[in-house]
């Protein structure tokens, strides 16, 4: 009935494939494992992760270069078996005893009324602070990424995100994740954007798990210098349309900024401003430290003319 799918890279999964397992037997239901490792560089924990194979339910795939997420998440839903798909990432952790049955409260009411959907159950936080070095990537969950269903539901396409994601296979083969986006960031967006475009139902519930791969900050720092370099490709590639640029607002910002009169001082501005703006970042974790950052990274690979 349900196929558990989980891509990997350099993470301990049997915390969690554990915890999936006692839910699922305990509720009874036929099921599947499949983790996928995206070449993980962690060779001893690449191999203590394959050892979940010698679990009947669990099936292992192994990937010996790097395909992307996007990638990786269409092979998994490919080699699953069942009408209903789980997409949970690998650093994720149970937050409640619950978790399975809820989703299978669901599929049950769906399949009452013949309904194919999409249903994200959200991501929480830990209460407790973590250390210096990673408070950054922890208040940016706690900002902009954890929100109640309720919240999440005023805009169910936009807070869309596949950290937590029950979908019908049947909507995931009309939709499936944009494998040309092999760069960090935005494939999540696009995904979200193809089920509006199909009129796929989709909805929230609070039914969280925990996010515990928190990044240091130099690594966050990282992913979301490549996250702005991905956005400008795909402004370059013609794929950013007004449904696009709705949900991003750093591209929204950007614009508004370029028409005003005054919009290049600002951004050169910025541009002097770079090692203070840094600084912000990695010693008092400063969201909006990081949101100027990304406006400024954005304009500079935009190589606007006129300056």
């Amino acid at each position: 009935m349900l196929s558990v799918l989980i891509p990997i890279y350099n993470v301990n999964v049997h915390p969690l494939v554990s915890e999936l397992e006692a839910q699922l037997a305990n509720c009874g239901c036929a099921y599947e494992i499949i983790l996928a490792d995206d070449a993980s560089s962690d060779l001893p924990l690449r191999y203590h992760n394959t050892l979940l194979t010698q679990q009947e339910n669990v099936s292992y795939i192994q990937h010996e270069a790097n395909i992307g997420r996007s990638k990786t998440r269409n092979e998994l839903a490919d080699t699953a078996k069942y009408p209903y798909l789980l997409f949970i990432d690998c650093d994720a952790r149970m937050k409640s005893k619950n978790y399975i049955a809820n989703y299978l409260e669901f599929i049950e009411a769906s399949t009452l009324k013949e309904m194919p959907f999409a249903v994200s159950g959200g991501l929480s936080y830990h209460n407790t602070l973590p250390p210096k070095e990673q408070r950054l990537r922890y208040k940016y969950g706690i900002f902009r990424e954890a929100r109640v269903a309720f919240i999440r539901n005023r805009n169910p396409y936009q807070n869309f995100t596949p950290f937590n994601l029950l979908i019908t296979k049947s909507v995931f083969e009309s939709c499936r994740f944009d494998e040309t986006l092999t760069d960090y960031g935005h494939e999540d967006t696009f995904f979200g954007m193809e089920l509006e475009k199909q009129l796929i139902p989709v909805s929230h519930i609070n039914n969280e798990l925990y996010h515990e791969g928190l990044d240091n900050t130099d690594l966050f720092i990282k992913k979301i210098e490549a996250s702005v370099r991905n956005l400008d490709k795909l402004c370059r590639d013609g794929k950013v349309d007004e449904r696009f640029r709705k949900q991003s607002r750093l591209l929204q910002t950007w614009e508004r900024l370029r028409k005003r009169p005054y919009g290049s001082w600002v951004f050169r501005l910025l541009r002097l401003m770079r090692a203070p703006i840094k600084t912000l970042m990695t010693r008092v974790s400063s969201l909006k430290a990081m949101d100027l950052y990304k406006l400024m990274l954005f304009d500079e690979l935009q190589h606007v003319k006129g300056e």
